[in-house]
């Protein structure tokens, strides 16, 4: 994988992470109660940006240039 792909998925994959936290979260402070399909569609949304950042971190620091 090119250094240009791996840097796009590592910055695609914290945004994805960094937005549906701070939509949870916030959601959770003001008191909005989210409906169920909502919150486990944003769930899973997290779960895989953070096998694509683990994938990504993984490929750049095990890479022989």
């Amino acid at each position: 994988m090119k250094w240009k792909n791996t840097r796009l998925l590592w910055t695609i994959s914290r945004l994805v992470v960094g937005i549906t936290t701070m939509f949870l979260v916030g959601a959770k402070i003001i008191g909005v109660e989210l409906p169920d399909p909502v919150i486990r569609v944003l769930g899973m949304l997290d779960l895989a940006a953070i096998a694509v950042l683990v994938f990504s971190v993984a490929v750049r620091f095990f890479r022989k240039e």
